[in-house]
């Protein structure tokens, strides 16, 4: 056994230690009801070594093809119809290598079409994702900036791809790059990707 599987194992059993040993009211259990599942989602994905990635953006910026891409086969559907994808889709992938035995792929319709219901429904299912694709087809606009800070301040692990970058120059691409990394907190590493819809 290794040193990385070791610390796993032994991470998840402290956690599962404190969390047995915590003594809760009946009124904290329903005040932070949405919380203990996340927490008990998490415990599990720890134990079974589940990770799980889901993409995050505004209608039409490419989410779908990015995780078809990763995938490399057409199973999530994409359409020149803005917001193809209406409700979350899920893809599994069982590893046989690796300390991960599994990858939960998640595709969530754009942000800003999101029904006024769904949309605290949905935030909370980013807050259970282990990583974050989140998808940009330019410059961060206001909407945009303002989800990153709210998935940034609740301490998610995120990567911003620069997709469809095939009609930029460039330097154009270098300026929106820059853009980019000028609205992003300057204590928090993000790393940026740029993505081709080209075939090479």
């Amino acid at each position: 056994m290794n040193f990385k599987k070791l610390t796993i194992e032994k991470s998840y059993f402290l956690l599962k230690n404190w969390w047995e040993n915590i003594e809760l009211t009946n009124f904290e259990k329903n005040w932070l009801n949405e919380d203990i599942i996340s927490f008990n989602q998490q415990l599990f994905r720890l134990q079974e070594k589940i990770i799980r990635v889901g993409v995050c953006g505004k209608a039409s910026v490419g989410k779908s093809s990015i995780l078809n891409t990763i995938l490399n086969e057409n199973y999530f559907e994409t359409d020149v119809i803005n917001g193809s994808t209406k409700t979350n889709k899920l893809k599994t992938l069982s590893l046989k290598k690796g300390l991960i035995k599994t990858i939960e792929l998640i595709d969530f319709p754009g942000f800003d079409i999101e029904i006024k219901n769904n949309i605290s429904k949905n935030n909370i299912n980013l807050i259970n994702l282990d990583l974050i694709l989140f998808i940009v087809a330019g410059d961060l606009n206001r909407s945009e900036l303002s989800k990153l800070n709210y998935l940034i301040n609740n301490g998610k692990k995120i990567i911003i791809i620069l997709n469809k970058i095939d009609i930029w120059n460039n330097e154009e691409i270098k300026i929106i790059l820059d853009n980019i990394k000028d609205k992003l907190p300057k204590d928090i590493i993000i790393p940026i990707l740029i993505n081709s819809n080209k075939k090479y």
